[in-house]
């Protein structure tokens, strides 16, 4: 069973979807969750037929709450949905391979009941390699902990791994179930290595370089090397835009002190790296200094204060951003799942779900840990 989480992109994302439907390995069923999208994209996969050609679950949310409230949902569907053995992970702006799944499912790891992950390697639009896509872990002064897998590493058949992003991974279900559901409060960057790191210490993962997806990513990071990562530290954004910025490093903060890769002095030195980075290059610097190292703290703490971006940019120019914030911030202690539908007839769904345990599963991992 595949998940797709998609947001406004309505053509990237029918292009995913025919790209499921040219699988070499048949899909059982594929979860569309969309997270509130206004651009036609429910409108769009009705009248296009691609019901017609995949197996194909829609579910709506009621908001956009970023790609960690999207994959939230979309886990706990497929659980409640289907008894597959595998759930197929991916953004809207992937395109696998024909082979890609096939490959994965035909690897030496998969065969092995200890395997919880098969990961692909992950290509540009341009077919450049992604490296920061799946790797190893390593606590750091100043940086995230993340090393990448270096690229002759793909050569091998397969290669054990420590995490890899939500583009393309097959997770084993069981795995899922014992994980527990992605933290959808992470709102986006990390929820998918947070949970990926989840299920390190169960079962292991491994990086297939045959099976090849496509991440149209605009701006894509095609080296793991310190120039690149300097040009990405130094690139200027407007304040508008910041939130995306604040909430990975609220984000990496936060698993590095859940799973015990950064100490609080590699923290602070990780967030004073960030605070410095605003004042340089920001827009509005003041401000944007105060909301680093309050989402800095709140990363240390557990805490999670999400400014929809819409409403982010009354940000620069609140008297009392901490009551902006508070006023804005999306709650959590409500479901936002519409109900699951079916589009097209391709198949019928195979099997129920049980819904209760699903349930447990999602208590158990909003727990802040």
């Amino acid at each position: 069973m595949a998940v797709v989480v998609t947001y406004n992109r309505k053509a990237m994302l029918l292009e995913c979807l025919e790209a499921l439907v040219r699988q070499t390995h048949p899909l059982a069923e594929v979860v569309v969750v969309d997270n509130a999208s206004t651009d036609g994209t429910e409108e769009l996969l009705e009248g296009s037929g691609i019901g017609a050609r995949l197996p194909l679950l829609y579910l709506r949310l009621a908001r956009n709450g970023g790609g960690a409230e999207g994959f939230h949902y979309g886990i706990r569907t497929a659980l409640e949905q289907s008894r597959a053995d595998w759930i197929w992970l991916m953004d809207d702006d992937c395109e696998p391979e024909a082979p890609a799944l096939a490959e994965l499912l035909a690897s030496g790891p998969a065969r092995n009941p200890g395997c919880a992950v098969l990961a692909p390697k992950v290509l540009s639009a341009d077919r450049e390699l992604l490296p920061l896509n799946c790797g190893s872990l390593r606590s750091s002064w100043f940086l995230a902990p993340f090393v990448a897998l270096a690229p002759e590493r793909y050569e091998e058949d397969a290669v054990e791994i420590e995490f890899c992003s939500f583009v393309g991974p097959l997770v084993r279900a069981d795995a899922a179930r014992a994980a527990g559901l992605p933290l959808r409060q992470a709102f986006i960057r990390l929820e998918d290595i947070e949970y990926m790191l989840r299920m390190r210490g169960r079962e292991r993962q491994w990086a297939v370089g045959s099976s090849v997806v496509l991440h149209k990513d605009p701006r894509p990071i095609t080296s793991a090397r310190s120039l690149a990562r300097w040009r990405d530290y130094v690139r200027r954004t407007t304040f508008a835009a910041e939130w995306k910025h604040l909430f990975g490093v609220r984000n990496t903060i936060f698993l590095g002190r859940r799973h015990g890769l950064m100490t609080g002095s590699q923290a602070f030195a990780y967030a004073f790296a960030q605070t410095v980075r605003v004042l340089a290059f920001g827009e509005h610097r003041l401000r944007q200094f105060f909301l680093a190292c309050l989402y800095a703290y709140d990363g240390w703490r557990g805490v999670f204060r999400n400014v929809p971006p819409e409403a982010w940019p009354g940000l620069a120019d609140a008297r009392d951003p901490l009551r902006y914030i508070s006023e804005h911030a999306l709650r959590y202690d409500v479901d936002v799942a519409g109900a699951v539908r079916r589009l097209g007839s391709a198949a019928d769904p195979p099997y129920g779900g049980d819904g209760d345990a699903v349930v447990e599963l999602e208590e158990r991992a909003d727990a802040p840990g």
